[in-house]
């Protein structure tokens, strides 16, 4: 993802802040509880107060404070949240210090990149505050385990081939995928559930290829309905 040069980079704040102050330094402003975990309608955040104090005397330094969702949304902020907050907020602390410049905004490219790239990497349904829709538990995506049941299943029944596959999904299920891992778990388990009695059979592909056949004969007997 580009850098956008509207915000500065916070490695950027450090520098300037460095030179103006060379004595300055970063604390947490509770250094024996840096941070925090809040829940705020039922969402988590890691939150993140940070201090930069121009001198060693400073009585007032800059006090920065920033968050992150938990867990993180993007590849960009998940496994990584507290990292993420503690350098927004020492970019927020230097900014309000006066220790950096903030013509180009108090936000860091590093907060904007970040809830860019929630936007741009999440295209499926939110709720009422735009956060991403918790799915419910038969809406979870599919599981290794169930995944390597299925594999299983279409290596017994001689499926050979992701357009088979797929095809063999939409035919007996009904639902239309681009790759198995789109499945949720309901999905995945109705799909085993029927092909495990082809699977055992005498015959599995035969078995397969009747029941897809039948499952096609069925739509089309709908739609001419």
């Amino acid at each position: 993802m580009a850098i956008n040069s509207d915000y500065n980079e916070v490695a950027t704040r450090i520098v300037d802040a460095r030179k103006k102050y060379p004595e300055g330094s970063f604390q947490p402003v509770d250094p024996a509880n840096p941070y925090k975990v809040e829940t705020i309608d039922d969402k988590t955040f890691i939150v993140y107060t940070a201090a930069f104090y121009r001198n060693a005397d400073d009585t007032k330094p800059g006090i920065g404070v920033a968050w992150e969702p938990f867990p993180g949304l993007t590849s960009f902020t998940r496994n990584s949240e507290l990292q993420n907050a503690e350098t927004s907020a020492w970019g927020r602390a230097l900014i309000a210090a006066l220790a950096a410049d903030s013509k180009k905004g108090i936000a860091t490219s590093l907060e904007v990149r970040n809830r860019d790239a929630e936007r741009q990497q999440y295209d499926g349904p939110r709720d009422g505050q735009g956060w991403p829709k918790q799915p419910e538990p038969g809406e979870q995506l599919v599981t290794k385990a169930l995944l390597s049941r299925l594999a299983a299943q279409f290596a017994t029944l001689g499926v050979a081939g992701r357009d088979e596959g797929l095809m063999t999904i939409a035919a007996l299920i009904g639902v239309k995928v681009s790759s198995t891992k789109e499945l949720t778990n309901a999905q995945a388990q109705q799909l085993i559930e029927k092909l495990e009695p082809l699977a055992k059979s005498e015959d599995p592909a035969a078995a397969l290829a009747t029941a897809i056949r039948q499952a096609m004969a069925g739509e089309a007997d709908d739609d001419a309905a």
